[in-house]
């Protein structure tokens, strides 16, 4: 009977354990984020490679704009989206980002902390 059961405590500990592994897990460590100033959820964006930060960054529309763009400046992006072009689904905060000067009207910088992201695939 104490064996079935410390078997039985054994599988569950590796159920758990199998669980966990299969979530995408962000690393915050490089990430001085200071200033919450929105937060958003499920927002389609682009990722781009910065110059101006030397960091990629995920370009999103700003709703109710012609050509508003919002930069976040991504603290923790996986490596297996750092990759120009590519189009995302992604939730997260953006935060006050003083250090970049928009280049072209209607931009507006952010550095960026991601809860998720997706991949959009072509159809």
């Amino acid at each position: 009977m104490e064996i079935k059961s410390l078997q039985l405590m054994i599988f569950g500990l590796l159920l758990l354990i199998s669980n966990c592994g299969s979530e995408d897990h962000f690393d915050l460590s490089g990430c001085e984020l200071t200033n919450e100033l929105k937060s958003v959820a499920d927002e389609t964006g682009t990722v781009w490679f910065d110059s101006q930060a030397q960091a990629f960054a995920i370009f999103s529309g700003i709703d109710g704009t012609y050509d508003g763009q919002n930069i976040g400046i991504v603290c923790n992006l996986p490596d297996n989206y750092k990759e120009e072009g590519v189009t995302v689904v992604f939730s997260g905060k953006y935060f006050e980002n003083k250090n970049l000067t928009p280049q072209i009207p209607g931009q507006e910088y952010y550095d960026l902390e991601l809860s998720k992201v997706s991949l959009i695939h072509d159809k």
